[in-house]
Parts: C-alpha cells; sequence; structure tokens
C-alpha cells in the first residue's frame, strides 16, 4: 500500500485510542515466536477447525502465484484465500469443491471487506458462516488488522465487518486469527514484538462471551499492548493452562473423521452433510436439484474461464461474444442457484415452493 496520509494516520490513532474502552479480557497461555516464512505451519489445529495450505499444496495451480496461506475447510471443500486482482489490490477469494472433485474457479468476495486496503489471511469458522480475516484498510489502527464478519447462511452475502479491537490488534501487523473449537482455543501472529525476521504468535483461551477490562484500570495500555502477556493469566488456573498447552501438543493436524457429501449451511451455524439430514422427500429433492444446479453453474464457469484465456492469446471476435454469452448464462445460473438454495430452505420447514 502507498504511505499513509495525514488523514489515515489520524484515523489510526483515533481507532487505537477508542479501542482502549473495550479492551478483551483474555488469558494468553503462550507466546511463540517462529520465522516469518510459513509462520502459520506453528498453529496446531485439529482436523475439524480446517487446514492452513501454502501455495504449493492448492489444488489451484494456476492461483497459487499470489497466494501467502489458503483455508481450507474440515470437508476440504470450501477455500479461501487473499490474491491479487488485476490491478494489484490483495482481495480475499473463494471456491468450493463439486461433487466431481473439481474446484470451481475462485469469486472474489466484496469490496467492503477491503475496506479501502488489502484483505488477506482469511480463517471461517466450521459454521461457515463466521470469517476471520485481516486488511489493512479503513477502521485499521495501522498495518494489518483483524476483522470478523458473518454471511447470511442462506444467501452467502456478507455483512459488515467489525474491527476485533485490542488486544488482538495493534499500530502493527497482526492477522491470522484461527480459533480451535475443540479446545477452546485461538491463535494469532503479529509483528509487534517483531526481532529479525521472526512474528510472534499468542495462543489464548476463547471465551464463551466476550469480557471487556475496566476501560479505567491503570494498567489498561500495558495489558492491550501485552507488555507482559503472563499477565493476563489467572494464577489460580496454573495447571489448567499446562493441561490445555499439553493438548495442543499432542493434536494431530491429520487426523480426519468421515468425509461428508457436501456442506449446505443449516440455521443455527451447523451443515446439512447428506442428504439423509434432511427431514422430508421435499427437501432431498429439492437439494438433488440445488447439487445438479451447482455443477452445472461450475462448468459453465470453468468454460468461461477458458474462453477468456484463449481470448487473451488471440483477441478473437467470435471468442469474444462466447464469452459475453457465456457471462449472461453465469449472472442467471447463478441467480437461480441463490433461488433453489431458498427452495431447499422452504421445503425442509414444510413450506410450500
Amino acid at each position: 500500500m502507498p504511505g499513509e496520509t495525514v488523514e489515515e494516520l489520524e484515523a489510526q490513532l483515533a481507532s487505537a485510542e477508542n479501542s482502549l474502552n473495550r479492551v478483551e479480557r483474555i488469558a494468553v497461555i503462550d507466546s511463540i515466536a517462529v520465522p516469518t516464512e510459513e509462520f502459520f505451519k506453528a498453529y496446531r489445529l485439529p482436523h475439524s477447525a480446517g487446514r492452513l495450505l501454502t501455495p504449493d499444496e492448492m489444488p489451484l495451480e494456476e492461483h497459487r502465484g499470489g497466494a501467502v496461506v489458503a483455508f481450507a475447510n474440515e470437508g476440504n471443500d470450501f477455500m479461501m484465500w487473499g490474491e491479487p486482482d488485476s490491478v494489484g489490490n490483495v482481495r480475499l477469494v473463494e471456491s468450493i469443491r463439486l461433487t466431481d472433485g473439481r474446484w470451481q474457479e475462485p469469486v472474489a468476495t466484496p469490496d467492503f471487506l477491503n475496506k479501502g486496503g488489502y484483505a488477506d489471511y482469511p480463517f471461517m469458522m466450521p459454521d461457515g458462516v463466521t470469517l476471520y480475516y485481516a486488511t489493512d484498510g479503513n477502521d485499521s489502527m495501522g498495518g494489518y488488522d483483524i476483522f470478523v464478519v458473518t454471511r447470511d447462511p442462506q444467501t452467502g452475502e456478507y455483512l459488515q465487518p467489525q474491527n476485533l479491537g485490542m488486544p488482538f490488534n495493534s499500530p502493527n501487523d497482526d492477522f491470522m486469527l484461527a480459533i480451535d473449537e475443540e479446545n477452546g482455543v485461538g491463535w494469532w501472529a503479529t509483528d509487534r514484538n517483531l526481532l529479525g525476521d521472526k512474528l510472534t504468535i499468542y495462543v489464548f483461551q476463547v471465551n464463551e462471551m466476550r469480557k471487556n477490562y475496566d476501560p479505567d484500570d491503570e494498567d489498561i495500555l500495558a495489558k492491550a499492548k501485552l507488555t507482559d502477556y503472563r499477565s493476563t493469566q489467572d494464577p489460580t488456573k496454573k495447571e489448567e493452562y499446562e493441561a490445555l498447552l499439553q493438548t495442543i501438543k499432542g493434536i494431530d493436524p491429520d487426523k480426519k473423521v468421515k468425509k461428508a457429501d457436501f456442506h449446505f449451511p443449516k440455521e443455527g451455524g451447523t451443515y446439512y452433510t447428506s442428504l439423509d439430514d434432511f427431514s422430508n422427500g421435499s427437501a432431498r429433492s429439492a437439494m438433488k436439484s440445488y447439487l445438479l444446479a451447482e455443477e452445472s453453474l461450475a462448468k459453465k464457469e470453468e468454460r468461461l474461464r477458458m474462453l477468456r484465456k484463449r481470448y487473451a492469446d488471440t483477441r478473437a471476435d467470435n471468442v469474444r461474444e462466447q464469452i459475453r454469452q457465456f457471462e449472461k448464462e453465469v449472472e442467471k445460473d447463478r441467480a437461480d442457484l441463490r433461488k433453489l438454495r431458498s427452495d431447499v430452505y422452504r421445503a425442509e420447514k414444510g413450506e410450500k415452493r
């Protein structure tokens, strides 16, 4: 990103000052210094939390060049990562794996997630609707800040993102927050304590409900900055922290569970993973129609991608016309797919389509 203007620096300072009024009380149970390159390999996440992939591990080879890290969910049928767009701005893109094993051409997330800057380091919660990511755009305290955003489980539309505030964020770069729901543990990386080429990774206990420090606490600045992470701990829970660290040490990220046929969000944050999960025949029938339409759309998107690639090489008029036609069809099919998604939910509730 280009150098900040005076107005942008003033906005960052105001954001940091406002955050001091809502510093979350968390227990940081470990601090790890790791090399900046592939720092996320130090995260020990169970398979249920998903996986953090290096670019070389991504199945879509043509998209590896611009990625730093990709997130893949437990079912390995959803991926998200940051990559530069046509003008070089890094934004989040997402892709789903189809029933035949192919990956859909990535779709860019809305511009407002970038907040005028770059967006990267995504982590989607198992509910499929809660996304943590980092952006250095508006509302940042400086550098990358961690934001959280939710999406409508039926339409897939993202709502407005929120800055997580302190102590997660600082005037430095803070990014790649990941949550292990099984063990109630979270991870995030920061360069606020940069030593040479090493970042700091903090491991913390996740609160079931947010708890903030009293803004009038005389040590609020030190707690916000994590000057001494051990000061965030409850001395009476030392054995609990040690046991939790031992549990983390024993996590096998490759331990898998039964593969889901698909992941279709339920209201309430869980998933339908097979046709048997639906309560009636109408919903199962609607889901079959949705899956077929999803597959058909993916094939057209792949065809469109190939045509665009061909046009870039040939600039042929007939290819351009084919692209325009396919773009119209893809737009219509996407709208039809959204309607079919709604049909599935209505059928499951026993409503007539």
